[in-house]
């Protein structure tokens, strides 16, 4: 799977149509890159450190020299081999802060491939072996353009604009061993004020900030009509149906004959929780086939 981890330590975008074994390797792979960035951040990190309290030693030494010089040659040897040392000192302290920097574009989010590694397991349970996933999971931050749905002025700071966000870093699809298949995403919502403010010394400053608005997960099933027929008497149970954890707010569940559609909010203090959002993808499968399963025997 090379060629789709290139592709992860490019663009922070890992894209597969493998059974779940292979996707599970991958996915090991990929916590193993997480892991050496993280490594070798604070690796550098620390580094970069002790190379800057080598440069601020060497012109403290170098301040010394200058202010107690004379024409020996010691003193001007010395002042020539500190002055070498400290530029040394500042190549290799920018050196280091580079490949610092390289490291931390694939010190990626935890719990995007840990979530997605349990729910792929927990699907799995009920699929064939040989069946195969389709998956794209992002990596990327959320302040990028392609992520950006809208700009608009600040209701009620003058001058400000509203950035609005919107991250879908999962999408899943797969089919089940009753045929059924299903379409799962999850999307982070954010936005970003910025304007100019003047501060208390009357000076104008460029502020911004940044709020989460939270998850969106949405779940589509579309099932075989012959087995789940009755599914249309059951279109007005379907709201009491859904169970959901308390950190979350069901926003749509829709019943038509072929499918049925379930979108929750998760807040925002949990978005990056794994076992509250792995808690309720959980629920929202386990809802809808409370459903087809009534739907089933209703059909009997």
């Amino acid at each position: 799977m090379a060629i789709e981890l290139n592709n992860l330590r490019k663009d922070l975008l890992y894209t597969a149509q493998f059974p779940l074994a292979n996707i599970l390797d991958d996915l090991q792979q990929i916590a193993e890159i997480d892991q050496l960035s993280e490594m070798k951040q604070k690796e550098y990190g620390k580094k970069a450190l002790f190379y800057f309290l080598g440069i601020l030693t060497s012109c403290t030494l170098l301040f010394i020299l200058l202010i107690s010089s004379n024409n020996h040659l010691i003193f001007s040897l010395s002042m020539i081999g500190l002055f070498l040392v400290t530029l040394a000192l500042i190549v290799a302290c920018i050196y280091t802060l580079v490949k610092r920097s390289q490291y931390k574009k694939t010190n990626i989010s935890n719990h995007r491939y840990n979530l997605t590694k349990q729910i792929l397991q927990m699907l799995g349970r009920d699929m064939d072996k040989a069946s195969v996933f389709d998956l794209k999971l992002s990596f990327q931050p959320m302040e990028i353009d392609n992520n950006k749905i809208g700009t608009n002025p600040h209701p009620y700071k003058s001058g400000w604009k509203v950035d609005s966000y919107r991250n879908e870093w999962l999408r899943l699809q797969g089919q089940f061993l009753d045929k059924t298949r299903f379409n799962l995403s999850l999307t982070e919502l954010s936005k970003k004020e910025y304007g100019w403010k003047r501060g208390s010394s009357g000076k104008q400053k460029y502020k911004t900030k940044t709020k989460g608005m939270g998850l969106d997960i949405d779940l589509k099933l579309s099932y075989p009509q012959s087995r789940y027929g009755a599914i249309k008497v059951l279109q007005n149970e379907i709201n009491s149906a859904v169970k959901l954890p308390q950190s979350s707010t069901l926003r749509l569940a829709k019943v038509t004959d072929k499918s049925i559609n379930i979108s929750a909010r998760i807040a925002p203090q949990f978005v990056e929780v794994q076992n509250t959002l792995y808690e309720t993808i959980a629920a929202m499968f386990l809802s809808c086939y409370q459903v087809l399963n009534l739907a089933k025997l209703l059909s009997k």
